[in-house]
């Protein structure tokens, strides 16, 4: 059941829509199913290049490979909710909102909660920010602008955007705390064969 206050904000939000060409502009290339994917794939392949030491280089590398299980596994975890609970879109309670919709993105048909988008941006910006507060930082401005893009194209209320930004996060935190050491020996084979190869 969709709370009354997600309604609210989003009919709020979506009075916007249509009052600025710019802004319209702005929110479907940040909305956009590729962009903020694609940038936070390679912000995190130069991150796995970074560092002025070989510690360094290694703790970085080592955030990337976090990154990219939480992303994973905070995929599948959304999935799986998705299939346990089905919650609709703002356009499918509220047809009134389906011309914005179209405008800016398009009608998704899988089930909005928890957005899967926020899960997977999220974990990627909170894996690296595990290990380096400032680099962790920089990849959470696309991981956030990209769900708040689709709240904006009322693809998602605002308790799907915070419920798969908050799995994406405690699904970094368990890879990095439980399932990172566990695999420590793996990851080291994999980092030694890496830089056997010089591509680590």
């Amino acid at each position: 059941m969709t709370l009354q206050i997600d309604k609210d904000i989003i009919l709020w939000i979506n009075a916007l829509e249509g009052k600025s060409a710019l802004l319209d502009r702005v929110m479907m290339v940040l909305a956009n199913d590729y962009l903020v994917p694609v940038t936070i794939s390679l912000m995190l392949m130069a991150i796995w290049f970074l560092g002025r030491t070989a510690a360094e280089r290694d703790n970085y590398q080592r955030a990337v490979v976090c990154a990219a299980i939480s992303i994973g596994s905070a995929c599948g975890l959304a999935l799986a909710t998705n299939h346990l609970y089905r919650h609709p879109h703002p356009f499918e309670d509220m047809p009134q909102l389906l011309g914005a919709v179209q405008h800016i993105f398009y009608p998704i048909h899988d089930p909005g909660f928890p957005s899967n988008t926020s899960a997977i941006t999220f974990a990627a910006a909170t894996a690296i920010w595990q290990r380096s507060r400032r680099l962790g930082l920089i990849v959470f401005i696309p991981a956030t602008l990209m769900p708040l893009a689709k709240l904006y194209a009322a693809v998602y209320y605002p308790s799907d955007i915070l419920g798969g930004a908050i799995l994406g996060v405690l699904t970094a935190y368990f890879i990095y705390k439980v399932v990172m050491p566990v695999l420590r020996e793996p990851i080291n084979l994999g980092f030694w064969i890496f830089r056997k190869l010089c591509v680590a």
